[in-house]
């Protein structure tokens, strides 16, 4: 037999309860999406590419930072993250335009005679 959940009143929310055979742990996050088929619910994923709390740690134990001044420095630290990279990205607006052949003879992935792949395309286009 399918399973049938009913929504249920909870303050002014409804919510629906999972089955309990989809093995789906309780305070999983999910994203409702509604689709013309009814309601979709995508699983979010943690992003820990933007959480740099192990780096702010190490730098701030590092620096030798007092144990008493530990959580307002890594509060501060924390605040600055965006500045930083909105500084960054503004930087990297008013950098010159580099080609890809620039930029691999920049960082060493260029040797003298060869051609890039776009290089190549442009002549077997033509």
């Amino acid at each position: 037999m399918e399973n049938v959940t009913k929504t249920r009143k909870q303050g002014n929310s409804l919510t629906l309860t999972v089955p309990s055979d989809f093995k789906i742990k309780a305070g999983v996050a999910v994203r409702p999406e509604l689709t013309p088929k009814g309601i979709f619910y995508r699983f979010i994923e943690k992003d820990t590419f933007w959480d740099f709390s192990t780096e702010i740690l190490r730098d701030l134990v590092a620096k030798g930072t007092a144990t008493e001044d530990l959580v307002s420095e890594f509060e501060k630290a924390q605040r600055e993250i965006p500045v930083a990279i909105d500084r960054a990205a503004a930087a990297a607006e008013q950098a010159p335009v580099m080609t890809k052949r620039e930029l691999a003879e920049e960082i060493g992935l260029s040797s003298s005679g060869t051609t890039d792949s776009s290089e190549v395309f442009k002549k077997t286009k033509n």
